[in-house]
């Protein structure tokens, strides 16, 4: 029983499926109409002309966004805002203040256990100096150290100097 009522099922389906593909390749492939010969073409034909539709526009009464009557007569005046023209001006260029850095030389470091106590042998003008990290000398700031290098800073202006 269970049997027939599946064929039965499988063969509705199929039917439907077989008009649905007809009916579609029927649109394609099919065609009944012939073209036979030219098509007769109307010389006196017009394709070009357009005629164009016109109307009045006339003053409104009421005023459709507050629903009230506004006063007969009334015609706006069209508001144009004063516009100024600004000219584009060139910007001012500040001249660039040139820092003279004093003379430095790094001469080394001394190790410590601490990384912060670490000391640097620098010369600034001809003056030996022993620095920490941050130290503050004659307005140069020491900022970072590295084994070959020392990092500066003078007038918010960074450098960095190589071992001699």
């Amino acid at each position: 029983m269970k049997k027939k009522i599946n064929i039965a099922l499988i063969l509705v389906v199929l039917g439907l499926w077989g008009t649905v593909g007809y009916k579609t390749i029927n649109q394609y492939f099919f065609s009944k109409e012939v073209l036979t010969g030219a098509v007769p073409s109307n010389s006196n034909l017009l394709s070009n002309l357009v005629h164009k539709d016109t109307f009045l526009l006339e003053n409104v009464a009421r005023d459709p966004f507050l629903n009230k009557q506004s006063h007969t007569g009334f015609v706006p005046k069209k508001y144009y805002p004063k516009v100024s023209i600004v000219k584009p001006t060139k910007p001012v260029i500040k001249p660039k203040v040139i820092i003279n850095w004093p003379s430095i030389t790094y001469h080394g470091y001394i190790k410590s256990k601490d990384k912060n106590a670490e000391l640097v042998l620098v010369k600034i003008n001809s003056k030996l100096y022993k620095l920490r990290k941050k130290d503050q000398v004659e307005g140069v700031t020491l900022q970072k150290v590295y084994t070959d290098s020392i990092e500066l800073d003078f007038n918010k202006e960074k450098k960095v100097i190589k071992l001699n």
